[in-house]
């Protein structure tokens, strides 16, 4: 007799991970779309498979770490940019955006952020419960002598809510 239980969906989704020092090129392994992982609180940590570290700093001794599998402390990932269109598409947007610059350790990161239609951006942060919140058109600026870059356009990332010392609005493109 067969069961009728509930099977879990792993995905794999070809990713790119900025970390405060590396960036992490690989497979992240999701339970269902890739955000609703990410804010999953039963979750802690991250696993990415054939995976490709390089480091953000020049002046870094190391050049590229490469490993089977790998494990990230959620909380310590600065964004996630999913480069799989599909994967991109799982991911539910909400009806607004704001176009806003956001600023993160040694990093500014704009893009649209994706909010409810009565949002205020006053109250934005504080209202979305989210561990992980959903930009569009992104794109990342080291603010230090980079050896690295993500895109300059990034069609949809994942931002760590957590790392973000302070917001702004900008004129939309």
């Amino acid at each position: 007799m067969k069961g009728t239980g509930i099977t879990l969906q792993i995905n794999n989704v070809q990713s790119k991970i900025m970390l405060d020092q590396f960036l992490i090129d690989g497979l992240v392994k999701s339970v269902g779309a890739l955000d609703t992982s990410m804010n999953n609180e039963a979750y802690n940590y991250l696993t990415v498979t054939e995976a490709v570290s390089t480091p953000w700093y020049q002046s870094n001794p190391i050049k590229l770490l490469d490993f089977a599998e790998g494990y990230l402390k959620l909380e310590e990932i600065l964004l996630v940019y999913p480069t799989d269109p599909e994967a991109q598409q799982r991911i539910q947007l909400m009806p607004h955006s704001e176009c806003i610059t956001f600023y993160l350790e040694r990093f500014a990161i704009k893009g649209n952020l994706s909010m409810g239609a009565d949002m205020s951006l006053s109250g934005v942060l504080d209202s979305l419960d989210k561990r992980f919140l959903t930009l569009t058109e992104a794109t990342v600026f080291p603010m230090f002598p980079a050896r690295t870059n993500l895109p300059k356009n990034m069609p949809l990332a994942l931002l760590n809510r957590a790392k973000i010392s302070h917001y702004h609005l900008i004129p939309c493109d």
